[in-house]
């Protein structure tokens, strides 16, 4: 799975590019709600691109980049694309 915010769906995508439902992954109402408030929030002025983003938004990605890949670490592998969650991505 690939994590990625965008408008609309997401932030969590299936290797053939479709979003993933949330609500059907083994993870924590919490967490899927955090998930779904935080990817609501997502406009092209929070990432990187054009400038430093909006960092406290960026900050709160990775947080819960982490929890997510804790909580379905024996099921899935979550990356990344893009180099500003922390990590190379692949």
């Amino acid at each position: 799975m690939e994590f990625w915010p965008d408008y609309g769906p997401g932030p969590l995508w299936t290797d053939d590019g479709k979003a993933a439902d949330l609500v059907g992954l083994p993870l924590d109402p919490d967490l899927v709600e955090r998930m779904t408030t935080w990817n609501a929030a997502y406009s092209e002025d929070k990432v990187p691109l054009d400038g430093p983003g909006d960092l406290v938004w960026l900050s709160q990605g990775k947080r819960l980049l982490d929890e997510v890949r804790a909580a379905l670490h024996d099921q899935y592998r979550i990356v990344v694309t893009e180099p500003w969650w922390g990590e190379e991505p692949i």
